[in-house]
C-alpha cells in the first residue's frame, strides 16, 4: 500500500490514460488502413483483426458530434494497434 503523502489532490494534475495520438495511415481503395506511421517507422498492416463504428453525442445538436471507425490492427512487426478514423475531422489517430 502507498501511504498518503497529505497533499491535496490537483485538477491540473490529473491526466487521461491512452490519450489519442495523431498518426499518419495510407489506405487502401475501400478505405481500410493498408500502412501506419508509428515511431517515424512504416509499417504494414497485416491484418485487420476487428472493426467498429461510434456515433455519439449527435442528440446534442452541438460542433461536438463524435463519429470514428476503429479498426483493431496487426502491422508486420507483430505489434497489435488501434487505430481510429475520426470522421468530424477526417483524422488519423492510435488509440
Amino acid at each position: 500500500m502507498v501511504p498518503n503523502s497529505g497533499t491535496k489532490a490537483r485538477a491540473s494534475a490529473i491526466k487521461p490514460l491512452n490519450a489519442p495520438t495523431p498518426v499518419t495511415v495510407n489506405v487502401d481503395e475501400r478505405g481500410m488502413p493498408s500502412s501506419v506511421s508509428v515511431r517515424d517507422k512504416v509499417n504494414e498492416v497485416v491484418a485487420i483483426e476487428d472493426m467498429w463504428k461510434i456515433n455519439d453525442e449527435w442528440w446534442r445538436g452541438l460542433d461536438k458530434e463524435i463519429e470514428r471507425v476503429y479498426f483493431h490492427t496487426r502491422l508486420s512487426d507483430g505489434r497489435q494497434v488501434t487505430l481510429f478514423h475520426d470522421l468530424a475531422a477526417d483524422g488519423w489517430f492510435r488509440q
